[in-house]
């Protein structure tokens, strides 16, 4: 779970145009128009989402750790 937030949160710093090509296909396959996170600047996109990602990666690092540890 860990590896797949690390992923997630690096294409999300490194290839933001392509994260928001996805979620508007995802986005309108469900309800053409309607708001998504998709809809925000580049770089807002790039921070805010590949910093949830990093944080959920580093969470489950956490968290593995502790389990490994004890």
């Amino acid at each position: 779970m860990a590896l797949f937030f690390l992923g997630f949160g690096l294409f999300a710093f490194l290839r933001p145009q392509k994260l928001r090509a996805a979620m508007d296909n995802f986005a309108d396959a469900w309800k053409e128009g309607s708001w998504h996170p998709y809809k925000l600047p580049i770089s807002a996109l790039r921070y805010l989402v590949g910093g949830v990602g990093i944080a959920g990666a580093s969470l489950f690092f956490y968290i593995a750790y502790v389990g490994f540890t004890r």
